[in-house]
């Protein structure tokens, strides 16, 4: 399903600081320009921050056998009307080892506490309940295991993955450690990523391009029933990533996320920054932060 350009146009990218208490319906946005700041976030397993190339990054797993990690929100984020949102992030996936490039990294949304999930093929997801998952998935482990291919997006639920996908662009030759770095469309090449997830309350929407943050066609929009799902109007929310007998170093550079259906258009990078979170229980705070060319 496309979007018109007015539709596009809704996003924003300066927010001022709103307090969304438990009962609130006010839009609420988090805002990680870079991640020299965590606070807001509970990072667990093998996650950590890193300093490379791109700044302080979120590094959900370093590139080691047998890793997990995932940082969500400290706190519930209270959805819009029908549990609604739009997110956007960048990543980055480097210096893979061991078998291939493994395992991938899911942005997910769950009802109960906000810890880490399996390893290896499960990439930090597995076994997460009452749960949404878009797994950016880069090792086949087969399609009883979930993975049709080393180079998929899909839709979780439920902690559970799912066992389709659709391949990036096409490119389902990215599991040789010692040439995915030159192979274009696959996730495990070393390059910037930019992804874009929306629900309207009706349809999920997802959207991946390679070094650019212009948003090409969706690569999923289904429709999809989010509320029956989660079972509730609120979640943590963030991501997992895990590694197994191959890996990779899986970052997250910067991310975005509001409780409304906004689809978050992109201008430039992000100015350095960090969240702030205010408050207690379910109350999130964003802090201003500006995205300027």
């Amino acid at each position: 399903m496309s979007r018109s350009p007015r539709t596009m146009a809704l996003a924003a990218l300066s927010v001022t600081a709103i307090c969304l208490a438990a009962t609130s319906t006010s839009a609420a946005t988090i805002t990680f320009p870079n991640f020299s700041d965590t606070s807001g976030l509970t990072l667990n397993g093998s996650a950590t921050t890193a300093a490379t190339s791109d700044g302080v990054v979120l590094r959900l797993t370093p590139a080691a056998v047998g890793q997990a990690g995932s940082a969500f929100s400290t706190n519930q984020i209270t959805l819009g009307v029908g549990n609604t949102f739009s997110t956007f992030f960048q990543c980055r996936m480097t210096n893979p080892g061991g078998i291939a490039p493994a395992d991938g990294i899911v942005f997910g949304m769950r009802t109960v506490a906000n810890n880490v999930g399996g390893a290896g093929g499960g990439m930090g997801y597995l076994g997460i309940p009452s749960s949404l998952g878009v797994e950016f998935d880069t090792f086949p482990n087969g399609a009883g295991a979930g993975d049709p291919n080393g180079n998929h997006v899909a839709v979780d639920t439920g902690g559970l993955l799912n066992g389709s996908g659709v391949i990036v662009n096409g490119q389902s030759n990215c599991t040789n450690i010692a040439t995915v770095a030159g192979m274009p469309n696959c996730m495990a090449n070393g390059q910037l990523w930019s992804a874009w997830i929306d629900y309207d309350g009706t349809n999920l929407f997802v959207a991946l391009a390679q070094n650019s943050i212009v948003r090409p066609a969706d690569i999923i929009a289904a429709p999809f029933n989010l509320p029956s799902i989660l079972g509730q109007n609120s979640a943590f929310v963030g991501f997992t990533a895990g590694t197994g007998s191959g890996f990779e170093n899986q970052d997250i550079i910067n991310w975005q996320f509001t409780n409304t259906f906004a689809p978050i258009q992109v201008d430039a990078v992000p100015e350095p920054a960090t969240m702030l979170l205010l408050g207690s229980g379910l109350a999130a705070l964003v802090a201003r932060r500006r995205w300027q060319k």
